[in-house]
């Protein structure tokens, strides 16, 4: 596929959707991008935890803590929305990293808000800004009953946040090798994945799967996002895809952009994977 056709086809679906879109794509290989808007400021939801990963390990590394650090469940942490901390009981104690993990692979709230009491917002937003990232930030802690986003960032910025774990330079080569595998633990992965064949995104006999996706994604009314890293025998790339807007404010899978957002990624999949068997 040219570059002006996957362009073409991105347009057409882009025009399909009732809110907006921004992307940005990268191969690791060739350094060759997509993008559609990529500086324009948008609403994280909890893709925002991806920054707040990575800073609690520049956290644990400044402090000279360990990943099994006890995080004790308080009452004040407890917040509905994703995750399965509000269910649990207060005095519930947890290794830090385990916390992370919940707050990735399930999106977490109440494990993110265990994170954010121990590791601060303050913190979490000087780390994001020693990464060169202007418009990405942290705005609170996840309360709905403060009005307001979680955080805000541009897809560009969310993949040069991806493209410095690809290359193990994320804090550091042992936190990027630890953050890659909590995300691709990832269970809320379908805009990445729901046009992939499944036999590639499966694992088989103990093999890794053939195209492996590690990926954090964010949803609110009318918000849908994913970013996350793409590995594929025909080479890597990274993935920011953020939406807002749509007029379809259902959590179902067939809302709006869940539909049309795979869509988008299979046509950068297929661009960047051009020898993939047929």
């Amino acid at each position: 596929m040219i570059k002006a056709e996957a362009e073409k086809r991105i347009e057409d679906i882009v025009h399909a959707f009732s809110g907006h879109i921004s992307f940005y794509a990268e191969h690791m290989q060739t350094h060759e991008t997509l993008t559609r808007e990529p500086d324009r400021v948008m609403e994280t939801a909890s893709v925002i935890k991806l920054p707040i990963m990575a800073a609690t390990f520049q956290y644990l590394a400044d402090e000279h803590k360990i990943l099994s650090e006890p995080l004790t469940l308080q009452v004040e942490d407890m917040v509905d929305g994703s995750g399965i901390l509000q269910h649990l009981s207060p005095g519930l104690s947890l290794s830090i990293k385990d916390v992370m993990t919940l707050m990735i692979i399930v999106s977490d709230n109440t494990a993110t808000n265990m994170i954010l009491r121990q590791v601060g917002i303050p913190r979490v937003n000087r780390f994001i800004q020693s990464l060169g990232l202007s418009q990405t930030r942290l705005l609170k802690r996840i309360d709905f009953t403060i009005p307001g986003p979680i955080g805000l960032a541009t897809s560009r910025e969310l993949g040069m946040i991806l493209t410095q774990l690809y290359h193990r330079t994320l804090v550091n080569k042992d936190a990027s090798d630890i953050m890659w595998d909590i995300l691709c633990r990832q269970q809320y992965n379908t805009i990445m994945t729901r046009h992939l064949p499944y036999e590639w995104i499966t694992e088989e006999d103990n093999n890794p799967p053939k195209v492996q996706i590690g990926s954090k994604s964010g949803s609110l009314e009318g918000i849908r996002n994913d970013v996350g890293i793409i590995t594929t025998p025909w080479g890597d790339y990274v993935l920011a895809i953020l939406s807002e807007h749509s007029r379809d404010l259902r959590f179902h899978i067939d809302n709006e952009a869940l539909v049309i957002l795979p869509q988008l990624s299979r046509i950068i999949f297929d661009y960047f994977s051009p020898e993939q068997p047929s």
